[in-house]
């Protein structure tokens, strides 16, 4: 099965506009590597809004322990690859370039205060891999704060631009 490597993690806002930035629905995480810096966030957010129409949101069958499902949003056609990644990597983790906190979503309880508890509940794959890569993960409370979020990107920001423009981000976004 394939691996990913490249996990952005963030938590949601009460309320925003656009997914992420200053009218952003998630604060990201600072992630400490070069390879989330650089712009490789804004070209993933490109990578996925140039296949917009290809993307759902997905059930995952995985849990918090209060009973928050984790969704996925990823291109339709790699769901059940995506999923499937997710399951095996939250049941045997393994070495990410940073760490994700994405192990902890059907263990790590709500009211926990510990040291070992998990602080995200948005996680986002920035791999440049054609079936895994340029997924997001979320719990289902916050489905429609996301999906309105993105929703409003691809319409008042990305379909804003010229065809054109919209063709050569997308290239430029396919390297780092």
């Amino acid at each position: 099965m394939a691996k990913f490597y490249l996990i952005q993690r963030g938590a949601f806002e009460k309320s925003g506009k656009s997914l992420t930035g200053s009218d952003g629905v998630v604060n990201l995480d600072y992630m400490g590597s070069t390879e989330f810096e650089w712009g490789a966030i804004p070209k993933a957010y490109r990578r996925l809004m140039y296949h917009f129409e290809e993307y759902d949101v997905f059930h995952t069958e995985i849990y918090t322990p209060e009973h928050e499902e984790l969704m996925v949003f990823c291109r339709k056609d790699w769901a059940t690859e995506v999923i499937q990644a997710i399951r095996e990597f939250i049941e045997q983790p393994y070495h990410l370039k940073e760490y994700s906190e994405l192990e902890k979503v059907p263990k790590a309880k709500k009211g926990d205060t510990s040291y070992d508890r998990r602080r995200s509940n948005f996680w986002w794959c920035i791999d440049i891999k054609e079936s895994y890569g340029d997924w997001m993960a979320f719990l289902q409370p916050q489905s429609k704060l996301f999906t309105e979020a993105v929703e409003n990107d691809y319409l008042d920001w990305w379909l804003n631009k010229a065809p054109e423009e919209r063709e050569e981000e997308y290239k430029k976004s396919l390297r780092w």
